[in-house]
């Protein structure tokens, strides 16, 4: 039995498994989906069985259900850095507000850049060479808004062929399965465990138990595998990293699942914001065609930012399945708002040429009020969406038509739908876990190190600040001399 379970293996648990192993520690990592590191697995394809393996979604049903919440997240070994569009932002200083004693920007950056150096995070030189970001500066010029600075991007000689989501094919992009991962491999000290969804963790003896069902017995969606036969593996320490769906749920069933003879559950602790206090980094995105050639495949998938201080506008490249299907854009076709029929498969035949996505991320005025509830095995959202940063939307309308553009209605004006690629919080530092070592209260040997512990948005791609926020508790659990408490 290994010394450290770790559950997930996005952000925060590739840097728990690195960071043990290379400690000396023998680590066992638990994964819900499979592993993607034969190249030959990897397509630029957007057929459903490919697309349902590698990220889930919550409610799977959204499609049918037509709920005013969606949550879209990565799986497999890698986490969400697999899907992610490689996008290295640091938070603002002012996002911290409100967040732990010492949590601050100038406290975080030494870890920041520790994250930035391993990932190789740098700016494209040629960024706006490509018509796409060069585009959405002109817009932004036309619009008055400041102009647009190049992302910094975890990737290695990128080929800029537009397909960092779902998987770089060409394995460019550096993901935790490239670096962190990559790592703990390497010292010989790491068992991987793909295709397995823990149903709760409990204490038996002195050790923990991790109990879990196989989720192979799917094709796709492993995420609502919620019977099955029963397994088990068990150590002195436990690391949750399933981000801010799974990590609260499972939380909440090992509070109240039936336990076996011989299993003690773990200690309670205060759930007042256990499974709430979920944020969804204001994520949201306007498009429409424009008459300028885009380009919009050719280059990175989101390559510049216009930082508006509580948001950022992004140039953003989407394959059709995003706008087309998931957020259901619709234009004014014959007097109607279409999101159907010939005339709007006509006018994506374009999309590829003419098509300008905006992206959004940041504060919303709604705050961090979404959650998330155990459902006989699985996560259930609640139905209460978040809301636009405000002026972010207006601001991006108006690059597309000041360029000249018809801009297209998404899921939000037409709907009040809002969907999320990055929530963060379920298991907020300082109520549910400690802030310093992200300890769950009362249960020592088990942490929480993943995007549900952040207290507050952090107005930006969320994957840095998790991944800084990792490394500096595993600073605390490892004992470095020097590290901080706060």
């Amino acid at each position: 039995m290994p010394d450290v379970i770790v559950i997930g293996s996005g952000f925060g648990g590739s840097i728990a498994a690195k960071r043990f192993t290379q400690a000396g520690k023998s680590v066992a990592i638990v994964e819900l989906g499979e592993r993607w590191e034969d190249p030959a697995k990897l397509q630029q394809s957007q057929d459903t069985k490919y697309i349902l393996r590698l990220f889930r979604d919550y409610p799977v049903n959204y499609l049918q259900s037509k709920p005013k919440l969606v949550v879209t997240q990565g799986m497999g070994f890698g986490g969400g850095s697999l899907v992610y569009s490689g996008i290295h932002l640091r938070a603002p200083t002012h996002a911290f507000t409100g967040w732990p004693a010492g949590y601050t920007r100038a406290n975080l950056d030494p870890f920041y850049s520790r994250v930035e150096q391993r990932l190789g995070v740098a700016t494209m030189a040629d960024t706006f060479s490509f018509r796409r970001p060069s585009v959405f500066a002109q817009g932004a010029a036309l619009a008055g808004l400041p102009a647009p600075v190049a992302n910094p991007l975890a990737m290695t000689n990128c080929v800029r062929c537009g397909w960092c989501v779902p998987i770089c094919k060409f394995g460019r992009k550096n993901t935790m399965q490239h670096t962190y991962l990559a790592d703990a491999l390497a010292t010989g000290l790491l068992s991987v465990y793909t295709n397995r969804k823990v149903k709760y963790i409990a204490k038996y003896g002195s050790k923990y138990r991790v109990v879990y069902w196989k989720t192979d017995i799917r094709a796709d969606n492993y995420h609502i595998v919620n019977s099955g036969s029963l397994y088990y593996l068990e150590a002195d320490k436990v690391v949750i990293a399933g981000g801010s769906m799974e990590s609260p749920v499972l939380l909440q069933r090992s509070l109240t699942e039936p336990l076996p003879t011989g299993y003690t559950r773990i200690t309670s602790f205060s759930t007042t914001d256990l499974g709430k206090r979920i944020d969804g980094t204001g994520d949201f995105a306007v498009g429409g065609f424009v008459p300028q050639q885009v380009d919009t495949y050719k280059g990175a998938i989101m390559m510049s930012n216009i930082d508006m201080g509580d948001y950022v506008l992004e140039d953003l490249h989407a394959i059709p399945v995003g706008p087309g299907v998931k957020l259901e854009a619709a234009f004014t076709l014959g007097g109607k708002d279409r999101t159907w029929g010939l005339e709007y498969k006509q006018r994506y035949k374009d999309f590829g040429r003419n098509m300008l996505l905006v992206g959004v991320m940041g504060k919303s005025p709604s705050g961090s009020n979404m959650s998330v509830t155990n459902d006989n095995g699985n996560a259930k959202l609640s139905t209460t969406a978040f809301q636009p940063p405000p002026g972010s939307l207006e601001a991006a309308r108006n690059i597309i038509t000041s360029l000249g553009g018809v801009v297209g209605k998404g899921p939000w004006e037409r709907s009040g739908i809002a969907a999320t690629v990055h929530p963060t919080g379920g298991c907020p530092m300082g109520t549910v876990v400690r802030p310093t070592d992200m300890q769950v209260y009362n249960n020592p040997g088990l942490h929480v190190v993943d995007g549900s512990v952040l207290p507050g948005t952090v107005m930006r791609n969320p994957s840095n600040t998790i991944a800084a926020v990792a490394e500096k508790a595993m600073d605390v659990i490892l004992g470095v001399p020097g590290a901080p408490t706060w």
